[in-house]
């Protein structure tokens, strides 16, 4: 059996396990768990690699769980100590799996400290304009769509799958050749259609789309800066018909970059003239929150579940004003 251990810096660590334990997605990703104690989790990271384990203790600066892939024999044993650093401690990881679980956690790692070691500007001017992240923040995929992809495109199709949709996110490739590429490797015989099926079932939140109306309506710009490729781009632009409560829209793949990239969020502050200290934004991966930080904006990390209460905290942290709801 394999082990490992990492470690990632923090310049700030007495604000890190307060953090952490607000956002365990810091820790896990999507589909992050609640951090108690028997809490049974299954997560995935932002390129697709996750596991399945279980909390088994929390103690201030301490957390230990289980993690492991479908087919391990058992979950490997972690722990993750907060101090002045950040340190994991990976132990009985199969020794065939070592190298991609030591790539996911360095990834996962990596992610966590370059978020803990961010910050917004110390800014005191009101805020004129807000940014709205999409998938995770307004909208989420129907539950159980990763399955049906592994259902349909075999073990490996998600990270490839995603893998693909990251070269078309600034606009630069067509995801259906992508894609038809990777099915054809996985010889499933599902078709690019069945895939793009279901990348666009797409749930939207209403009472967190309700929150950008109210936004807008206490005299704010209101924007929607969201990775797209432009198949689903297209979808939401004009099945879900999202472009009406925003008076600007920036899919990346129209803009040219994409989210975390600095540029992207320059491209928004310049097209909106407005002070990048006094733009805010809300999204739900952390590498987007330090992009827009590293741009001079404001930025909260959101947590998906906790849902439109969550994005009305979050807004009220970053000091944007919301106007009366409308019944």
């Amino acid at each position: 059996m394999a082990a490992f251990t990492l470690t990632e810096p923090l310049h700030a660590p007495e604000r890190a396990w307060a953090e952490l334990t607000a956002h365990p997605e810091l820790l896990f990703g999507h589909g992050a768990p609640d951090l108690n104690r028997g809490q049974p989790y299954t997560a995935t990271s932002q390129r697709g690699s996750g596991g399945a384990g279980l909390i088994e203790q929390v103690d201030p600066g301490r957390i230990e769980f289980s993690w492991g892939g479908p087919h391990w024999p058992q979950p490997g044993r972690f722990v993750l100590f907060v101090d002045h650093d950040l340190v994991l401690d990976a132990r009985s990881v199969p020794d065939a799996d070592g190298p991609s679980a030591h790539d996911h956690w360095r990834y996962i790692l990596s992610g966590a400290g370059d978020y803990l070691n961010s910050a917004n500007p110390a800014s005191t001017a009101p805020v004129l304009a807000v940014l709205f992240d999409a998938d995770g923040v307004l909208q989420v995929p129907r539950p159980g769509w990763l399955n049906d992809f592994v259902r349909l495109g075999g073990p490996t199709f998600v990270m490839d799958a995603f893998a693909a949709e990251r070269e078309c996110l600034a606009g630069g490739g067509d995801l259906r050749p992508l894609l038809q590429t990777v099915l054809d490797g996985g010889g499933t015989g599902t078709t690019v259609d069945e895939i793009l099926t279901i990348w666009h079932d797409i749930v939207v939140d209403d009472e967190a789309v309700a929150l950008v109306d109210r936004v807008r309506r206490a005299g704010l710009v209101t924007a929607l800066a969201t990775n797209q490729q432009s198949y689903r781009g297209t979808h939401m632009r004009e099945v879900l018909d999202f472009d009406r409560h925003f008076d600007r829209t920036f899919y990346s793949y129209e803009v040219g970059h994409a989210k975390p990239s600095v540029d992207y969020f320059s491209h928004i502050v310049e097209a909106l003239a407005v002070p990048a200290d006094q733009v805010a934004f809300v999204d739900d991966a952390q590498a987007n929150v330090v992009g827009a930080r590293a741009a001079g904006l404001r930025a909260a990390l959101h947590r998906t579940s906790t849902g439109a209460a969550g994005l009305a905290h979050q807004l009220q942290v970053l000091g944007v004003p919301l106007a009366a709801a409308r019944h």
